[in-house]
Order: structure tokens, then sequence, then C-alpha cells
């Protein structure tokens, strides 16, 4: 069981990863500016800590993790071949991003 500062971390952590992804297809952010290869690490990092609060509370949170990682793990891939695609919905698109 949860303890009221594991559900104040979940609550945070949800909030924070659905802030980082609400302006898609533009892009990643980081706190209010685009991520970069670290900080897609570090915002990788807490899904796994998403994810064990999800657990502990027990609530399902796999799709939206799955959705996290995705973006997460292949938006420095974008970036480092940004003029290729133009633009990361040309990505998303080109990769099956998941919506």
């Amino acid at each position: 069981m949860a303890s009221p500062a594991e559900k104040e971390e979940y609550t945070r952590l949800l909030r924070y990863l659905e802030y980082t992804l609400h302006e898609l297809p533009a892009g990643v952010l980081y706190d209010a500016n685009a991520a970069n290869e670290k900080k897609c690490a570090e915002l990788m990092k807490d899904t796994y800590r998403l994810e064990a609060l999800a657990v502990a509370i027990g609530v399902d949170l796999s799709e939206f993790i799955a959705t996290c990682r995705w973006h997460y793990e292949r938006y420095p891939h974008y970036l480092g071949r940004q003029k290729h695609f133009g633009c990361y919905a040309n990505y998303m698109e080109k990769h099956h991003a998941p919506r």
C-alpha cells in the first residue's frame, strides 16, 4: 500500500510527464524548454519511478508509460536527424508513434 508521500509523488510525476508530452507533435518538453538527449534520459528514469508508484497504488498506467518511453527514447534520435525529417510530426508518422 502506498504512503501519502508516495501518492503525492505519483501525482506530481504523472502531471509532469503529461506536461512533457502536451506539445506533441511539436516535440518533447523538459521544464519549459525542448528536451535534449540528457534530459530525455532523465525523463526515462522518471517513467520507471512512476511505474513503480503506480503499481504500489494499484493503477494501470502501462499505456501511458509506453507512450512516454517511446518518445523519450526516440526524441534524441529525431534531434540528431532533424534536417532529414523537417519536424517531429513527420518523424512520428514515419516511425508509427503511439497516439
